[in-house]
């Protein structure tokens, strides 16, 4: 029987990625947010279209690299998100409206910059969501996406000390791999699609396409004592507590993944246990004063400009 996930749920889906407490803040340095404005000439822009906006976070981050006339509007599926969207934003500067990426509610060429942030992981066919995309840009405007490549990642987030057993990581790596597989499958994105983009973009006829590597790491050191390390060991001991991983979220949504590209009960549970040995060995290491780890993410952000009607 089909089982529903977890991200289904909006309440369940704010808790799952973090949209309280600051704990998505830890995503991006404001400097090189500036240098990204800079490169991608935010100073040119006047209208501003967020995808998949969620609670707001990426607009929110973009806000003070635009002029100060700049308006941005944010789109979501899901209306539940924008209460909490608007608390947390400039309401002179935004308004936040129910569409979806494969149809946005919106005229052609109606915006200068259109971005989006962990949305395209999402979605059946990203190639889809950036032609739509693609079709509400102005001509000469850009487009920008922040996505991740989890499998990079993830491997990065392991590395710190203590690192698990060789046959924990192949476990782990197991249950990842597969997991990343039955979402594809059941059409609900693909977790490694940063790596892809580029070539996507390019397809899709933008041109100048350009790549670049957030320059953030969530590190973790004794004694923890900085706020953005407090704000991440408090996340990461919520999730937890509730059977979540930082490495691909709650233990029932990682089972439907994995399910769905064959994996069996057992092999899950193996998989799982090891998850959560490193879970508990981070803790520990935390609780004294031992684990550090540098705990780079691989987080792509890319652009390409909508070719000028004249070519």
């Amino acid at each position: 029987m089909a089982r529903d996930p977890q991200y289904a749920d909006p309440q369940r889906y704010i808790e799952l990625v973090g949209f309280e407490g600051g704990w998505r803040d830890l995503f991006w340095n404001r400097d090189f947010l500036a240098f990204t404005a800079s490169r991608l000439g935010f100073d040119q822009v006047s209208e501003v279209l967020d995808v998949g906006c969620g609670a707001g976070h990426w607009g929110r981050a973009l806000l003070p690299h635009l002029p100060a006339h700049a308006q941005l509007v944010g789109v979501d599926r899901e209306e539940a998100f924008f209460e909490l969207a608007r608390e947390q934003t400039d309401p002179s500067r935004t308004r936040f409206l129910a569409g979806t990426a494969e149809q946005l509610p919106f005229d052609d060429a109606s915006f200068d910059l259109v971005t989006c942030q962990t949305l395209l992981i999402h979605v059946a066919d990203p190639a889809v969501a950036i032609a739509e995309m693609m079709r509400v840009l102005r001509p000469g405007g850009v487009l920008l996406a922040a996505e991740p490549d989890n499998r990079a990642g993830n491997l990065a987030l392991l590395g710190g000390e203590p690192r698990p057993s060789n046959e924990d990581l192949l476990a782990i790596m197991e249950l990842l791999l597969r997991s990343e597989t039955g979402k594809a499958a059941l059409g609900e994105g693909d977790q490694s699609i940063g790596a892809r983009l580029p070539g996507l973009f390019a397809a899709a006829g933008l041109h100048g396409v350009v790549a670049h590597t957030n320059d953030r790491c969530i590190s973790l050191y004794p004694p923890y004592e900085r706020p953005d390390m407090l704000v991440a060991i408090e996340k990461e001991r919520e999730w937890m507590r509730q059977d979540v991983s930082i490495l691909c979220g709650s233990r029932e949504d990682a089972w439907r993944f994995y399910e769905a590209a064959g994996g069996t009960p057992e092999a899950f549970d193996a998989g799982w246990a090891a998850v959560r040995r490193w879970m508990q060995a981070v803790d520990a290491g935390i609780e004294a004063g031992t684990y550090h780890a540098a705990r780079g993410f691989v987080m792509y952000l890319v652009a390409g400009w909508k070719p000028s009607s004249n070519g």
